[in-house]
């Protein structure tokens, strides 16, 4: 039985906050595996300013191959429309019976976390490992006192993919904050 950790998010552009993450993740003894699932329509982002999916797939394809215990995942692609992550966990269940699912997310994500649907079925179906990230909200203690959702010391990120969209928009570099796999995509398609 292998545990396998879903990073779930519009990699809008993937980032090195996403790759530091995911590689610390990957070194996790508790996984054997990270997914990074790419979303075509979080029910939480304006979709206007999205890279188009099949990019979005190809570039985190193109940045996570030299991984041996990283995939990249299109589940989402195939669900309709926006995609929530209750679906997505039970079509993993559906798929991949024996493996321990959990759910790789960012502080920030806790604080509404109460409103996403069926929050408590997620609970159920994924442990929550929770990344740190800068937050100014208080996290219901409801979530925090759940012995299924763990925090874990990874390293904290500051960047941000809206950020990094806003510098492309100005035409300002953003070298330093992507890898260069992400740049040379970026790149190829304007």
């Amino acid at each position: 039985m292998s545990n396998v950790g879903l990073y779930l998010g519009t990699f809008n552009p993937i980032h090195n906050g996403h790759v530091t993450l995911t590689e610390y993740f990957s070194k996790l003894i508790e996984l054997d595996e990270v997914l990074v699932v790419i979303s075509p329509q979080s029910p939480f982002k304006n979709q206007e300013n999205l890279i188009n999916d099949k990019q979005r797939l190809e570039m985190a394809e193109i940045v996570f191959k030299k991984y041996d215990n990283v995939r990249v995942s299109d589940i989402e692609f195939k669900m309709s429309k926006p995609n929530f992550t209750i679906d997505t966990l039970k079509e993993f269940k559906k798929r991949h019976k024996y493996n321990k699912l959990i759910l790789l997310i960012g502080e920030d994500n806790l604080i509404g976390f109460n409103k996403w649907k069926d929050y408590k079925k997620i609970i159920e179906i994924a442990e929550v490992y929770v990344y740190p990230r800068d937050t100014d909200h208080k996290i219901p203690e409801e979530i925090l006192s759940n012995n299924n959702i763990k925090l874990v010391d990874a390293p904290k990120i500051k960047i941000s993919s809206s950020h990094i969209r806003e510098l492309i928009k100005s035409n300002k570099k953003i070298d330093s904050l992507v890898p260069i796999e992400v740049l040379n995509f970026l790149n190829s398609i304007t």
